[in-house]
């Protein structure tokens, strides 16, 4: 009778127990959230608890008695790229979705079907404003009235991908294309991933210490042991200049102030195209930002109206003056301070970042901070949390050739025969490694041309080519670069 008991008791446990781990399940699937608040007939927000200064106020239609919010300024938050066409109309797109909304209409577009709003959307300084409630027909979020009735509440929820067992290897595929290119035929070697696959992860791996210790590439396949892999050192390469994940790996890899085209995976998976000026921002706790105005350089001047940033790629010393501060943060924690003393960035541990700071006021601010956040940006896209390359010059671009080097560093060796890698994408997930081998220059676009014949991609960037070319693929090498090199993408097996 008491060994029924008994195990009549542990079978109640263990119903608990599952009924508990049922119940707390879904919460963590439920991933990232991002909060936007917004009162009525006022320009300042509220995102994810951050006081934000919107560009243009929401308004309040005193006849209708509805509040009217700046669509662009949402959706860039949650997710999309927002870009203005000459119409005066925006452009709201991420890589499943596309919302095209014009002040003076009544009808949005939501990826080409005409949506009938409840009121006519305006137009204020390139921002286009929507009626609150008509928000949640052209945007993936929930809307809700804050406690006041002035209040309004946009959440977005976007599900963490949960794998288990093993990564689909048939979500990774090999295809050669033929084309002509000026005038020889050049073979495509074309490594589609399909980014929905089960446990489909694309990753940038650098090597351990940056620039000046690079690897070949039978090194990253030996460790990596990947299902495909390719270089990814930035076309555009100059010292400082690196390939790499901010979300992984916590390395800003790009010069401030640098106009980048990039092609890059959202935090859930999804690949985007993305191009501007590459910049960071340090927010401390109370809100204030400060730029990045140097990245892995030597620090910005004492009068500078930001601060220098620094990862352990970076291989010098710094002295911090007992009237400056060095903080060094791991995600928005500060984990170490320092004033007085000095401080060799390439001892921080990997995902440390050192934020240095010599202006006074702004010392003073950060002393006060309880905590430190960097947030990073292509042109108007929060790139934050995502990996993106830096890397460029754009041979496609929605769907077209498109070739413009003015906006490029080291652009005359565009005019160099060599063997090519580029990164693309398309719209529905799917990323792609492209390399040939064939000794060809980008100068008169003919690569562009070539690759927008397939129509496989809506968007095409370039990576270093020559010898670093690599192209690897389930076991074998497509192409095996003879050099070095220091950054790789790589699709892992397991």
């Amino acid at each position: 009778m008491v060994h029924c008991g008994r195990v009549l008791f542990r079978k109640i446990c263990c119903l608990i127990v599952v009924a508990l781990l049922v119940s707390v399940l879904p919460l963590e699937a439920r991933g990232r959230t991002t909060t936007i608040i917004i009162n009525a007939g006022s320009a300042r927000a509220t995102v994810d608890g951050r006081a934000v200064t919107m560009l243009v106020p929401s308004v309040v239609d005193q006849t209708l008695q509805r509040t009217l919010v700046p669509i662009g300024f949402i959706a860039r938050y949650v997710g999309f790229t927002v870009t203005s066409e000459a119409s005066g109309s925006l452009k709201l797109s991420t890589g499943t979705s596309t919302v095209v909304v014009t002040p003076g209409k009544q009808d949005a577009l939501v990826n080409g079907t005409a949506v009938h709003l409840g009121m006519e959307m305006r137009g204020l300084l390139g921002e286009v404003l929507v009626a609150v409630d008509d928000i949640h027909s052209l945007l993936p979020v929930e809307v809700h009235t804050g406690s006041t009735g002035h209040e309004f509440v946009f959440t977005r929820t976007v599900d963490t991908p949960v794998v288990s067992g093993s990564v689909d290897s048939e979500a990774v595929t090999l295809g050669v294309k033929h084309e002509q290119v000026f005038k020889q035929t050049v073979d495509f070697y074309i490594v589609r991933i399909d980014m929905t696959g089960k446990g489909i992860r694309v990753l940038s791996c650098q090597s351990v210490g940056g620039v000046g210790t690079a690897r070949y590439p039978s090194a990253y396949v030996g460790s990596l042991k990947p299902l495909a892999l390719m270089n990814a050192t930035p076309f555009n390469m100059t010292s400082y200049i690196m390939s790499g994940s901010v979300q992984n790996q916590g390395i800003p890899v790009y010069y401030s102030g640098t106009y980048i085209a990039t092609i890059g995976i959202d935090p859930d998976n999804t690949p985007f195209y993305a191009e501007g000026t590459a910049r960071a921002v340090i927010r401390l706790g109370g809100g204030q930002e400060i730029p990045a105005l140097r990245i892995n350089q030597s620090a910005a001047g004492a009068t500078a109206q930001g601060c220098s940033l620094y990862s352990n790629y970076y291989s010098g010393g710094i002295f911090v003056a007992s009237s400056e501060l060095l903080l060094v943060i791991q995600g928005s924690s500060i984990v170490r301070t320092l004033s007085g003393s000095s401080f060799v960035p390439s001892s921080m541990q990997s995902g440390q970042l050192a934020v240095y700071i010599r202006r006074p006021d702004l010392v003073t601010s950060a002393r006060a901070a309880a905590s430190v956040e960097m947030r990073t940006f292509v042109g108007s896209r929060d790139c934050t949390g995502a990996t993106f390359l830096q890397c460029g010059p754009v041979v496609v671009r929605d769907s077209k050739p498109y070739l413009d080097y003015r906006k490029y560093k080291d652009i005359g060796r565009a005019t160099k025969l060599g063997s090519r890698a580029f990164i693309g994408m398309d719209d529905q997930k799917h990323l792609f490694f492209i390399a040939t081998p064939a000794r060809v220059r980008l100068q008169f676009g003919d690569v562009s041309l070539a690759l927008s014949r397939l129509g496989l991609f809506t968007n095409v960037v370039t990576l270093d080519g020559g010898t670093s070319t690599t192209l690897y693929y389930k076991g074998q090498y497509i192409i095996k670069g003879s050099r070095a090199i220091t950054n790789v993408l790589c699709v892992p097996a397991q």
